[in-house]
């Protein structure tokens, strides 16, 4: 078995299938905040990446285990950014094949369209029927807290456990389409209207407080409370109320998710001053 050259992606893809079937095994109920746990759980210095030892140990603990070379071959073919070691979105890919642009595009579409309406976890089961939900759809909805609102990755993930389960992009597409009453096709330009607007507002107040785009580090770094070098959702929404933005939910969300340019869930440091410096 080849690990290096021609050979790679077949001999890739047996390490994978055989890595997934023994960590659905272990977890029969998969769901992204399980691997999230499971993720942290191995990656022993906290540093939000998994190494050498780190992923051999991870996979030990599911009945797996790996020569060295075998080791090298996974992490050279998944680390997407070639540091070495294996990110969070990197590891995903290892596990789940990753949800494509169309079925993303419309989960933010129906979430878009939610402006007005409290999307909680009874709210979904209200929506898909709870007969129709998969293992892993109902084990998700039972750790959402009773009457909170989901934010959008939370709403994504929901959806990514429901497209696991769903060949077609067309019936992915149709199901969201009927249970929300959504047209796939249809354009929002009201939306894409207050979507530009809001992009054009959050760059004028940053830049004005922060005294010109040369300094907008600054608000960044006043705005990253616990100095974690990017801003979760909760702390760029306290940005807007300081800059005085009143921004419903799936303007604040796009928004988020436009800054967020590597969708690892938060904006980092480079990707705001990126933002604001284009």
């Amino acid at each position: 078995m080849a690990y290096y050259g021609v050979g790679l992606p077949t001999a890739i893809q047996e390490l994978v299938f055989r890595f997934r079937n023994h960590i659905c095994k272990a977890n029969p109920y998969c769901t992204l905040s399980r691997l999230k746990a499971i993720f942290q759980q191995y990656d022993k210095n906290g540093n939000g990446k998994l190494n050498l030892e780190e992923l051999d140990n991870l996979l030990k603990s599911v009945g797996m285990f790996l020569k060295i070379i075998e080791l090298q071959a996974l992490i050279k073919y998944f680390d997407k950014d070639r540091d070495g070691f294996l990110s969070f979105q990197e590891f995903l890919t290892f596990i789940r094949e990753e949800m494509n642009e169309r079925r993303k595009a419309m989960v933010l579409k129906v979430y878009d369209s939610q402006q007005n309406t409290k999307i909680t976890s009874d709210y979904l089961r209200q929506i898909y029927k709870i007969n129709n939900l998969t293992d892993g759809m109902k084990t998700f909805i039972n750790n959402i807290c009773v009457g909170d609102e989901l934010t959008y990755e939370q709403f994504l993930e929901f959806h990514e456990e429901l497209s696991l389960n769903i060949a077609s992009d067309e019936t992915f597409t149709s199901i969201l389409s009927k249970a929300w009453n959504i047209d796939e096709k249809q354009e929002d330009t009201a939306f894409q209207e207050q979507l530009q607007n809001s992009l054009k507002q959050i760059k004028e107040r940053v830049i004005e407080r922060a005294g010109g785009k040369i300094y907008v580090m600054n608000v960044f770094k006043e705005f990253d409370t616990n100095k974690s070098k990017d801003l979760s959702i909760s702390e760029f929404i306290f940005l807007l109320k300081k800059l005085e933005l009143d921004w419903n939910k799936a303007a604040i969300n796009r928004v988020y998710r436009i800054m967020d340019q590597n969708d690892s869930g938060s904006i980092e440091e480079q990707e705001f001053i990126n933002f604001f410096n284009n």
